[in-house]
C-alpha cells in the first residue's frame, strides 16, 4: 500500500514538473499556503504585508501559534495564482529552503515555536529561510520589602498597537522574561488581585537588543472586599459584605443612587459601619417601585477599596380588582362609584350593572375593555335607564373579566 502511494507521489510530481515547464521562464508571484495564513511574494498583492530587503529579498514577520504547544507548518508553492505546486525542500547546510515540482515528499514539516519568526523569501531562486528575531524585554516583580511574587500575577506584553504578544505567569522566582522580540515599540501591563494594575509604555526594542524593566506592584488597599450582596427585605434593601481583615476592624460607608455613578450616588449612613470581618447595613426605601444602585466604600482611606454598582431593581406593586364605596351615599341625584382593575386583569371587559332589593335589574353599562389601574363610574339614574326608581336601597355589582364585586347603595329623593 505504501509503495502504490509513493508511486503516485512520485507521478503527480513528474507530472507537474513536466506541466510547469511551459510557463517556467515569467514568474510574476509566488504564493505559500499552509496551516497559517496564506502568504504572498507578490509586491502587487494587496494582502501582502511583506518588506523588501532587496531586489529579490522578502521578508514576513508571522506570530504563529502563541502563546501554546510549538506549531507544526505544512508548506506549498503555487506560481502565478495557478494551482502547480511547487513544494518545499530544506538545505540543512546551506540553512536555506528551496521550492521544486518533483520535490517528494510533496510537503516539509516546519515546527516552530511559540513568538515571532521572520520569513524570507528569494524570489529570483525560489528559495526561504526561517529565523528568530532576538530582541528581549525581561525583569523582576517586587511589591513593597516582600521577596514573593503575589499569586495570581500575571505579566502582558502588547505591541504599541494594543496587539497582544504574549502572557507570563509562571513564576518561580521574582524573573519574568519574554524573548525573541523584533525591533519595535512595547507595552507590559502587570496585574495581581489586590493589587493595582502597573503599566510600562514606550519600550523600545532595537534588532537583538535586550531591555532590563523592573516592575514594582502597589497594594490597591489595606481592606479587600471578599463577598458582597444586596437583597430587597421588608421596608427597605440589606446590604452585607465580608473582608480579609483578619479580626481587625474597618469601617466603610454605603452609597446609594439611581444611576451606576458613585459621584452621583449620596451617603446612605450616619456613621461608619464598623466590623472585623462580616458587615450588614440595612436601607430604608421610600419608594420600592424605582430602581438603585449601591456602592460599598472602605471610610478614611487614601486608595478606598471600593464594590459596585450593585443594581437592586425595583418593585412594582400587584393591584387587585376591587370594587369601593360610593360617594355621596345616600346620593340624590347622582353618586360616583371609584374601582379597580387588576395587574392580572389588565384590558378585562369591565360591565356595571344596578338591582333593586328584589334583584331585578335597574340599570347596566358595559364599558369594554378596561386597562389595569384606577377608575371611577358616575351613575346618575335621573338620566339613564333607571329614571324612574324611586327613593332606597339599590345593589351595584361590578364584573371585572369573570371577578364579580357588589356593593349596597342608599338613594333618596
Amino acid at each position: 500500500m505504501k509503495g502504490t502511494i509513493l508511486k503516485s507521489v512520485v507521478l503527480a510530481g513528474t507530472i507537474l514538473f513536466l506541466a510547469a515547464a511551459a510557463f517556467a521562464g515569467t514568474v510574476a508571484s509566488v504564493q505559500l499556503v499552509g496551516s497559517v495564513d496564506g502568504v504572498s511574494c507578490d509586491p502587487a498583492d494587496p494582502e501582502n504585508a511583506m518588506e523588501k530587503v532587496g531586489d529579490h529579498l522578502w521578508r514576513k514577520l508571522r506570530l504563529v501559534n502563541g502563546p501554546s504547544e510549538p506549531d507544526t507548518v505544512y508548506f506549498k508553492f503555487t506560481k502565478n495564482w495557478e494551482y502547480y505546486p511547487m513544494h518545499w525542500g530544506w538545505d540543512h547546510v546551506q540553512g536555506w529552503g528551496f521550492a521544486r515540482y518533483d520535490f517528494d515528499p510533496p510537503w516539509i514539516v516546519t515546527t516552530l515555536d511559540d513568538g515571532y519568526h521572520w520569513f524570507f523569501f528569494d524570489d529570483s531562486l525560489e528559495t526561504y529561510r526561517i529565523d528568530r528575531p532576538e530582541g528581549m524585554i525581561h525583569g523582576t516583580v517586587t511589591c513593597g520589602d516582600e521577596c514573593v511574587v503575589p499569586e495570581g500575577t500575571t505579566i502582558e506584553l502588547f505591541t504599541a498597537e494594543t496587539e497582544r504578544v504574549d502572557t507570563f505567569d509562571d513564576f518561580t522566582t521574582l524573573d519574568y522574561a519574554f524573548a525573541h522580540l523584533p525591533s519595535g515599540l512595547y507595552v507590559l501591563n502587570a496585574s495581581a488581585p489586590g493589587y493595582r494594575d502597573t503599566t510600562v509604555a514606550g519600550i523600545l526594542i532595537g534588532n537583538g537588543t535586550a531591555e532590563w524593566v523592573p516592575i514594582e506592584l502597589t497594594a490597591t488597599t489595606g481592606t479587600m472586599i471578599s463577598l458582597s450582596a444586596c437583597e430587597r427585605v421588608d421596608g427597605g434593601v440589606m446590604i452585607s459584605w465580608c473582608t480579609d481583615c483578619n479580626g481587625v476592624l474597618s469601617s466603610f460607608d454605603v452609597y446609594r443612587g439611581a444611576v451606576p455613578d458613585l459621584a452621583a450616588c449620596s451617603r446612605r449612613n450616619l456613621s461608619p459601619v464598623i466590623a472585623s470581618g462580616d458587615f450588614r447595613f440595612f436601607d430604608e426605601i421610600e419608594d420600592p417601585a424605582r430602581d438603585l444602585y449601591y456602592y460599598i466604600v472602605e471610610s478614611e482611606a487614601i486608595d478606598p477599596s471600593i464594590a459596585g454598582p450593585f443594581l437592586v431593581e425595583g418593585i412594582v406593586p400587584v393591584q387587585q380588582s376591587e370594587l369601593r364605596a360610593n360617594y355621596p351615599n345616600p346620593f340624590n341625584p347622582a353618586t360616583t362609584i371609584p374601582f379597580t382593575v387588576g395587574s392580572s386583569a389588565d384590558g378585562a371587559p369591565v360591565r356595571i350593572a344596578f338591582y333593586d332589593v328584589r334583584g331585578r335589574l335597574v340599570d347596566t353599562f358595559d364599558l369594554g375593555a378596561t386597562a389595569a389601574g384606577n377608575h371611577e363610574f358616575r351613575w346618575n339614574p335621573s338620566v339613564s335607564g333607571g329614571r324612574n326608581i324611586p327613593s332606597g336601597v339599590y345593589y351595584c355589582r361590578l364584573a371585572v373579566g369573570k371577578e364579580t364585586f357588589t356593593r349596597k347603595l342608599i338613594m333618596l329623593r
